[in-house]
């Protein structure tokens, strides 16, 4: 065997092992939490007769976080109670990019103040960027509570 022959099987050797020392922790840590089977997360919102009917109401959540960020640890959400046994829970944040919208009474619309976005009482847009309805989180009535599972929506959101 030639030295270059040798030289050339010994480097390309050395770079699939190097490549195989980058690629497969990283590919790991990519697809990992994609695998991963989280518990769900119910946090209570309030009393549901707290919530009147028909209307969309601002609520907050404590979400617990356990890591001392004090400023992080609530959560704001819209809770709309469509009849007196069901209630529609919101994200605060834009479909679009994530900015927090609020909600007018006089208009029954949800406004997003970075692009314009509007969203109807529903949650199905309206006007602006946003082509996705709000994000509605998974919810349960349990001994005259409103909770909400924190892990019901997509991540980042």
């Amino acid at each position: 065997m030639k030295r270059r022959t040798l030289l050339t099987a010994l480097m390309g050797t050395a770079g699939a092992v190097l490549s195989g020392v980058v690629a497969i922790p990283t590919l790991l840590s990519a697809v990992s939490p994609a695998l991963a089977r989280r518990r769900a997360a119910w946090r209570s919102v309030g009393r549901f007769e707290e919530f009147p009917v028909g209307q969309v109401v601002p609520a907050v959540v404590h979400v617990r976080r356990g890591d001392g960020a004090r400023s992080l640890d609530r959560k704001t959400v819209y809770v709309w109670r469509t009849t007196p046994q069901e209630a529609v829970v919101y994200s605060r944040n834009c479909t679009d990019l994530s900015c927090p919208v609020n909600f007018d009474p006089g208009s029954e619309c949800f406004f997003c103040p970075c692009h314009g976005g509007i969203f109807a009482k529903d949650g199905a847009p309206m006007a602006g960027p946003p082509r996705v309805p709000l994000f509605r989180y998974a919810n349960r009535l349990r001994e005259g509570e409103l909770e909400i599972d924190l892990y019901s929506l997509p991540p980042m959101t």
